[in-house]
C-alpha cells in the first residue's frame, strides 16, 4: 500500500498479491485479501491454530488466545508440536525442559502440576483432544491442530513466506531448528 503510483511497477516485481493506493479504505483492504494468489485456508475440523514462527503462540480458531496459567505448561505444549505427534516420555520431556535439574520426585510432581495446567487450558478452550495421553507418554494430535510449522513443512506458500528465520524464539531447546 502507497500514496504513489510509481511503486506499482516495483510491486508486480516483488510478485505481491494486490496493491493498495493511498486513501486506504475497509473495502479496498477486504477486496485485496479476498483476491490473495496463496491465501491461507484454516483447517476445518482444527481445534487450536499453533504459531510457531516468531515466538509460540496458541489461538482458539475465532482468534482468541489460549490462556495458559503457567509458563512452562504453554512450552510443554511447544514442545509436544515441535515433536510433530510423536511420542513422548514424560522423562524425556523431563529432560528437554529440566535439562540440568536430576530428575526426583520433587521434579515429578512439578512436572506433573505442569502437565495438569496445560490440560486445564484447553479443557477451558474446548480443546482437550488435542493432547493424545497413554501410559507414561503424550503426543500431540496433529489432524486436530492448525500450526504454521506443520503447513511450512508441507511446502504451503503462505506458511514458506510467513517464515523469517525464526522459530519458537522463546524457547531455547528450539533454537537448533
Amino acid at each position: 500500500m502507497t500514496g504513489y503510483s510509481e511503486y506499482a511497477g516495483e510491486a508486480m516485481r516483488l510478485h505481491a498479491s494486490g496493491y493498495i493506493m493511498k486513501p486506504v479504505n475497509k473495502e479496498k483492504v477486504a477486496a485485496e485479501l479476498e483476491d490473495l494468489r496463496f491465501p491461507i485456508v484454516p483447517k476445518q475440523n482444527a481445534l487450536l491454530r499453533v504459531q510457531c514462527f516468531g515466538n509460540f503462540d496458541v489461538f482458539t480458531p475465532d482468534g482468541k488466545p489460549v490462556h495458559f496459567e503457567r509458563s512452562r505448561a504453554k512450552e510443554v505444549f511447544a514442545y509436544l508440536v515441535h515433536r510433530h505427534g510423536s511420542s513422548c516420555t514424560k522423562k524425556e520431556l523431563a529432560a528437554a525442559l529440566f535439562e540440568d535439574m536430576p530428575y526426583d520426585n520433587k521434579q515429578q510432581i512439578h512436572r506433573q502440576k505442569i502437565i495438569s495446567a496445560m490440560m486445564k487450558a484447553f479443557r477451558e478452550a474446548g480443546a482437550e483432544k488435542v493432547i493424545h495421553k497413554s501410559y507414561n507418554s503424550m503426543s500431540v494430535n496433529v489432524d486436530l491442530i492448525d500450526c504454521d510449522y506443520y503447513r511450512f513443512e508441507e511446502l504451503d506458500a503462505g506458511a514458506v513466506n510467513a517464515y523469517q528465520n525464526e522459530y519458537m524464539s522463546q524457547y531455547y531447546w528450539a533454537e537448533f531448528f
